[in-house]
């Protein structure tokens, strides 16, 4: 598996993972904007054929604090690390540009990823209520603070 920057290639099959995952996807136009977005920091988790998407993991960068969109991965590569390995390399990026901070929401109710996150430095610093549609659910909102 290798990790890279989100590319035109990329699109479709992430479309299709953000419906896959997400009550409220984001469409492929809209992804499409983020390879324009000076902001934005995309990547894809591919296989080592480089053409298989397993997954992707976006944020958008102000002033060294990252706020990560979307962490997504396909059911089939769920439990073998691409998850773990997108967020690591979301923090690695923030710490080789002089990042202060990440923050996310996630729901509660997702528990896989709640760990995940803890696993990878995240704490919890406060609830969104009434956060997300579809189900209704609160959000927990997670930071991991940079040190340089």
């Amino acid at each position: 598996m290798k990790i890279i920057r989100m590319q035109e290639c990329h699109l479709d099959d992430i479309a299709r993972l953000e419906e896959e995952c997400f009550s409220h996807p984001w469409s492929r136009q809209s992804l499409a904007e983020e390879l324009e977005n000076p902001a934005a920091v995309f990547l894809t988790a591919i296989e080592d054929d480089g053409e298989t998407v397993l997954g992707y993991a976006g944020m958008h960068v102000v002033c060294g604090e990252g706020y990560i969109d979307n962490i997504a991965v396909f059911s089939h590569a769920r439990r073998k690390g691409v998850g773990r390995a997108l967020v690591e390399a979301l923090i690695h990026w923030q710490k080789t540009h002089d990042g202060l901070f990440l923050t996310l929401e996630v729901r509660p109710s997702n528990e896989g990823a709640v760990a995940l996150y803890r696993s990878a430095g995240f704490e919890e610093v406060g609830r969104r209520r009434n956060f997300y549609q579809n189900p209704l659910e609160d959000a927990l909102l997670m930071t991991r603070t940079l040190s340089h």
